[in-house]
């Protein structure tokens, strides 16, 4: 059985939004679980699903079960565009979701400078792989909870 292939977007892509974002968050972590809050609150005009990463793989949507069986969804944040099938990841997953959002025109040039894809990058790794640790000093750990959708 062949797994469907999953089209991941050129860094630094500067294209137009087309389709709604698929915000593939860890509902099991204070900081992901209140950045998603925070996202919900500032997307008004409802550009971005947010989506617990533990139900992706079981979500019966071919673009987001595919993401959920075949990428590391736990390590990272991940943005799946189910329109074009384009998943984005990390710093570049960042910069895809600033740009959906009010003010996205002044990120998506800068998302298109590849010092600014590496800076951003390497901050998003740093804040990803001590997202627990910084969550308890936020005090944003506690139980699981959903984000409304």
């Amino acid at each position: 059985m062949s797994a469907a292939p999953i089209a991941v977007a050129p860094a630094g892509s500067n294209a137009p939004p087309k389709g709604r974002l698929v915000v593939l968050y860890d509902r099991d972590c204070g900081i992901c679980t209140a950045t998603a809050r925070r996202l919900r609150r500032w997307d008004r005009a409802g550009r971005l699903e947010l989506l617990p990463l533990q139900e992706a793989a079981t979500s019966g949507r071919p673009a987001i079960a595919a993401a959920g069986r075949h990428l590391p969804l736990a390590s990272v944040l991940h943005v799946v565009d189910e329109s074009t099938g384009e998943v984005h990841a990390g710093g570049d997953a960042a910069f895809t979701i600033a740009g959906r959002l009010p003010g996205g025109r002044v990120v998506r040039p800068v998302a298109a400078l590849a010092p600014a894809r590496w800076i951003v990058g390497q901050l998003y790794g740093v804040v990803a792989r001590n997202r627990h640790r910084i969550g308890r000093w936020l005090r944003l750990e506690g139980p699981a909870c959903d984000i409304p959708r």
